[in-house]
């Protein structure tokens, strides 16, 4: 009789992490830029609505109601991480996904715990996709650090904050900009459109394109054990 039982273990992840994504990021924007980008805003209503429009368009869509460049830096971190959470997996929307940031969060969790095994209603998530997850976040990382750190090369006149907006935003193919791109120079847009091609493809996929895949032998070494962290 109860649907939410008959959903599959992925939609039920979807389902929650896009709420919880919306409703923390909602109250976050708010509270940040209540005296900022929201102070023009006449109603309580209008600046929640606002907040709210901001944070689910931010996620793929990149539509915004608000000037991007009169968010405050806190809030201007706030959309770049909802941005790098992007949208759930099988849409057309960028970013690492949702379910990977869930099976991160729920790995991070673990561990604290001192678990050996993730689970998510009495169902184990097996370490392939935890690795997986893993993967995809540190790839994703380390292109937009390293386009960042590309543009802050070519284009040094710009505000840094500007230059990750603009790396995150290519990478997860958004559409939100500060506006700052229109005087980048044309090594300054082949960045941002390494960005967007890499992004649009799936780091993994790119990875993989790169690299020489090995067969994996039969045998298995000693395991070892060394201080991390």
């Amino acid at each position: 009789k109860c649907r939410w039982k008959k959903l599959s273990p992925g939609t039920k992840i979807v389902l929650l992490t896009t709420f919880g994504i919306i409703v923390v990021g909602t109250l976050l924007f708010f509270a940040l830029e209540y005296n900022h980008s929201l102070r023009e805003r006449n109603t309580l209503v209008d600046k929640i609505f606002a907040s709210m429009f901001q944070i689910i368009s931010g996620r793929t869509a990149g539509f915004n109601i608000i000037d991007v460049n009169a968010i405050s830096l806190p809030g201007m971190l706030l959309v770049m991480m909802i941005i790098f959470i992007g949208a759930s997996p099988g849409s057309t929307g960028g970013g690492i996904k949702t379910t990977t940031f869930f099976v991160l969060m729920k790995s991070v969790f673990a561990t604290i715990k001192g678990k050996e095994h993730i689970e998510f209603e009495k169902r184990t998530i097996p370490f392939s996709l935890v690795d997986k997850a893993y993967s995809i976040v540190v790839l994703s990382i380390i292109i937009i650090f390293t386009s960042t750190f590309v543009l802050a090369i070519i284009e040094p006149l710009t505000p840094f904050v500007n230059l990750l907006f603009e790396s995150v935003s290519a990478f997860t193919t958004c559409g939100l900009s500060t506006n700052c791109q229109y005087e980048f120079s044309d090594a300054g847009k082949a960045v941002l459109v390494a960005d967007m091609y890499i992004g649009r493809i799936g780091t993994l996929t790119f990875a993989y394109a790169l690299s020489r895949r090995n067969v994996e032998s039969r045998h298995n070494y000693p395991e070892t054990y060394f201080m991390i962290g």
